[in-house]
């Protein structure tokens, strides 16, 4: 594993998301998946020269991190069920 790579990643990531502005894209009507393909697309080269710098076990760590996330997901989707319930 190339020492880090993750952090690489993750700077580049937050540093770009910042950019495109999520939060009004939000108000504006798009969706969460309309959001990530304008993402995806703004930044399609950058992706493409950021993945040479990842061999297979950064690839494992970044795939660890994305089940963390989707777990926690799944609990913030549970406490606002909730959260609604309580305000019904």
């Amino acid at each position: 594993m190339k020492e880090n790579i993750t952090e690489l990643w993750f700077s580049w990531f937050y540093k770009n998301w910042e950019k495109n502005a999520p939060g009004d894209l939000l108000e504006s009507g798009l969706s969460p998946s309309q959001i990530a393909e304008r993402f995806v697309n703004v930044n399609h080269n950058e992706f493409l020269e950021l993945a040479k710098e990842f061999d297979q076990e950064n690839y494992q760590a970044l795939n660890e991190f994305m089940k963390l996330s989707e777990s926690e997901l799944h609990i913030l989707k549970y406490f606002l069920k909730l959260i609604k319930l309580k305000n019904s």
